[in-house]
């Protein structure tokens, strides 16, 4: 496999705890995966529990863990997208649509509870309109355990598309403890327990043990 793969994601561990599994999956199998980090995901709670620079560390360890060392990091404000001009996010995903050249992209999903996820897909969303030469043939969303679910009276994450994670959970779960600041414990969404639990949900679903489950934003194909 050369296809080449664009995660963006608003914060250090969306990826982990929305696509851990499959980004073990698609590494194993040869895809050429990119990380895009629009912020560092430290700066707005009034006692941080990391630095910006040891998120960063933990998102290297992370997906090192899963297969992918191909990150770039955007120092946007955490929590404070919307104080930005959209065109210019996008901008920022354009240019490195333009540099890996991808034909699938990953993203946040448009109707988060998080104020800097929903803007992370409007800009993707932007960034990867099918234009005629575009380079992107796919484009799908994940859920965020704690901010997907929690958008109360928002359209609700609808899952399309399942990815068979059964022979990689284990990553996803030694990756998610290099962000174990943001864990929580039983009951929470943020637990491991509760985590596994979703990847169990999503596997039954589809006949697997367990699965990651992705919202479809487009797939344009010629059939032949």
């Amino acid at each position: 496999m050369n296809k080449s793969i664009l995660i963006i994601v608003a914060h250090p561990d969306d990826e982990t705890l929305g696509m851990g599994g499959s980004i073990k999956v698609l590494s194993e199998l040869g895809y050429d995966i990119n990380l895009l980090f629009l912020s560092s995901g430290v700066g707005s709670r009034i006692i941080e529990r990391q630095t910006s620079i040891a998120r960063k560390k933990s998102a290297q360890n992370a997906l090192s863990i899963l297969g992918c060392h191909n990150l770039e990091f955007i120092d946007f404000p955490d929590n404070r997208f919307d104080s930005l001009n959209i065109l210019d996010v996008a901008k920022v995903i354009e240019k490195k649509i333009d540099e890996v050249q991808p034909e699938i992209v990953f993203t946040n999903h448009y109707a988060d509870l998080n104020i800097d996820h929903r803007i992370t897909c409007d800009a993707t969303k932007i960034a990867v309109r099918p234009k005629s030469k575009s380079f992107v043939n796919e484009l799908y969303f994940f859920e965020i355990p704690s901010s997907t679910g929690w958008n109360f009276g928002a359209k609700i994450f609808i899952p399309h598309y399942f990815v068979n994670i059964s022979n990689t959970i284990q990553f996803k779960i030694k990756a998610l403890l290099e962000y174990s600041v943001e864990l929580d414990d039983p009951p929470s969404a943020r637990s491991l327990v509760s985590l596994e639990a979703l990847s169990i949900h999503r596997g039954s679903s589809v006949g697997y043990t367990n699965a990651e489950a992705f919202e479809v934003g487009f797939i344009r194909k010629n059939i032949k």
